[in-house]
């Protein structure tokens, strides 16, 4: 039988050859070679750990080792379970608090990774990297100035740590300053050159800044530096969209899979790019939010006409108003079984597979048509002496960078006071609650307790005059009923809006009133009321 002694070498031997495989995915991901290559090596490197805490089972650094090659490979709860092990053999490990921190941060345990991390600080507090951490997580909840502490702290002991200007930069586009974030991120890239995560950050800053040349140079820098990258890809897509170079656009916005954009499904097998159908079934199906699904069911007619037996696959809430969405033999909602097909296609994809250009867009409407009877039944709730019109002011907050298209309710008030209009709140979710919070002059009247889903919106669009509207599915669903609406939008707007414009070739009933700085509402507002009283005394 072999010796306490052997069993340690042996135990050792595994653990060297288990890091060495971590290595290689390391060096493998960095060359972003095989894309089977990294999960493969981290498989045997598992199989090394495994092997040793077996041979001995009291050795800490083979339970820690083990759980990071489990965490690597996304099995969070079995990577809690050996850093736990390794923990009740070495309790004061500050470097296992914090690895155990970190995967509790991961499956979105902020309260406790936080917990761990300051107990982590606590065994040693000169750890920079502990610092970031823990601002990090602070940051999520909604701790800002806590993790500003944690970040600075992290730059005393550290300041050459680009790492740690990265978090300060996405510190700072929590709190909704961009200018502060761009800044952080430069100083992150001066500090190390190489670092993506930070031409990536100033990419997004950049972008939501409206400054589309320099984002662009960002994401041109990164791809420079991972030539196969998915993100910088699909971000420069983005750019070239809102640029109005739709074929590049399209083109390069597919690689939105690879970063996890929208549906989780990829289509793998038989994706649909403009081959003649030929009477064959193929599914269509609602990829992102309401509004994307709204402004691209325009196509759905078109691939029909093209032999397509269309399928089509919608949201739960826009099902009832599409179910007659002219082109489509059968429309489903997502969740529901799906009949056999010899094609799909996302609903955002299918620009691609027209090859859309600027003067292609299929712009005719109205292309969605509420129920008949519905419109009838809320035209005497919508009804009066005055011109009519709907508002929305805020977007699912669960949307990235929610927080800068939607506009603060208190900056509405002189627009809702207004003599000769009578608002409709068309606010659903969160935000609907602040319309309750109103003085007795103004006239907006919530219906929204009354509207299941999107076929009561559309029905109350049909009946009113106006929608005024931030970017967001009521301002697509007015524009695809051929209603007038007034889009209200930020200065680093969503791409499909374009540059510039006060029109949209997607919607011809629709105008635009831009922001000219980041955040600067009030002068949008200022133009939109004035705007208003012009429309209300033509129609006097």
């Amino acid at each position: 039988m072999p010796g306490t002694g052997d069993l340690q070498q042996r135990s050792q031997d595994f653990l060297e050859e288990g890091l060495k495989h971590l290595r290689d995915r390391r060096r493998a991901l960095d060359l972003e070679c095989d894309r089977e290559a990294p999960d493969a090596k981290i498989q045997q490197a598992m199989n090394c750990f495994r092997r040793a805490v077996e041979l001995c089972p009291e050795c800490a650094e083979a339970h820690q080792n083990l759980g990071v090659a489990q965490e690597q490979l996304g099995d969070l709860q079995a990577a809690v379970d050996s850093f736990l092990r390794a923990l009740a053999i070495e309790p004061d490990s500050p470097e296992l608090h914090r690895r155990l921190a970190n995967v509790f941060y991961r499956a979105g345990s902020l309260k406790t990774a936080a917990a761990l991390y300051e107990r982590a600080l606590a065994l040693d507090p000169n750890r920079h990297e502990t610092y970031n951490d823990l601002g990090l997580v602070l940051a999520k909840l909604g701790n800002f100035e806590g993790a500003a502490e944690a970040f600075h702290r992290s730059l005393e002991l550290n300041p050459d740590s680009a790492a740690t200007m990265v978090s300060l930069g996405q510190l700072f586009e929590c709190k909704g300053d961009l200018n502060a974030a761009a800044d952080a991120y430069r100083s992150a890239i001066t500090r190390d050159p190489n670092l993506t995560t930070a031409h990536a950050g100033l990419g997004f800053v950049l972008f939501g800044l409206g400054e589309l040349a320099e984002a662009s140079d960002c994401f041109k820098r990164l791809q420079a530096l991972q030539p196969n990258s998915a993100l910088a890809t699909a971000n420069l897509g983005l750019i070239h969209l809102a640029q109005g170079d739709l074929a590049a656009g399209w083109r390069e916005y597919e690689s939105r899979w690879e970063v996890g954009i929208g549906d989780d499904r990829r289509p793998v097998e038989r994706q649909w790019k403009g081959e003649p159908l030929a009477g064959e079934r193929i599914l269509l199906y609602a990829e992102q939010g309401f509004g994307d699904t709204l402004q691209f069911v325009r196509y759905v007619p078109l691939v029909a006409a093209l032999g397509g037996n269309v399928v089509l696959e919608v949201q739960p809430g826009l099902h009832r108003l599409l179910l007659h969405t002219s082109g489509a033999s059968q429309v489903i909602q997502r969740g529901e079984p799906l009949p056999p097909f010899a094609w799909q296609c996302s609903l955002l994809s299918l620009p691609l597979a027209f090859r859309t250009e600027l003067h292609t867009i299929p712009a005719g409407v109205p292309y969605v048509h509420p129920d008949p009877a519905l419109v009838e039944a809320w035209r005497m709730r919508v009804s009066g002496n005055t011109r009519r019109i709907g508002l929305a002011w805020t977007g699912n907050p669960a949307m990235h960078r929610n927080h800068y298209r939607s506009i603060p309710f208190d900056l509405l008030m002189p627009l809702l006071k207004v003599p000769g209009a009578t608002f409709y709140s068309l606010q659903l979710g969160p935000g609907r609650e602040q319309g309750k919070q109103i003085p007795p002059d103004v006239r907006l009247i919530d219906l929204t307790p009354d509207i299941k889903d999107f076929a009561d919106t559309a029905a109350i669009v049909a009946n009113l005059d106006l929608v005024i509207s931030v970017c967001t599915g009521v301002a697509h669903l007015a524009g695809s009923m051929g209603k007038p609406v007034w889009i209200l939008l930020h200065k680093g707007c969503d791409w499909r809006w374009f540059l510039e414009r006060e029109d949209s070739p997607w919607y011809p009933t629709a105008r635009l009133f831009r922001q000219t700085t980041p955040g600067a509402w009030p002068a949008v507002l200022d133009k939109v009321e004035s705007e208003l009283r012009g429309h209300l005394t033509a129609h006097a």
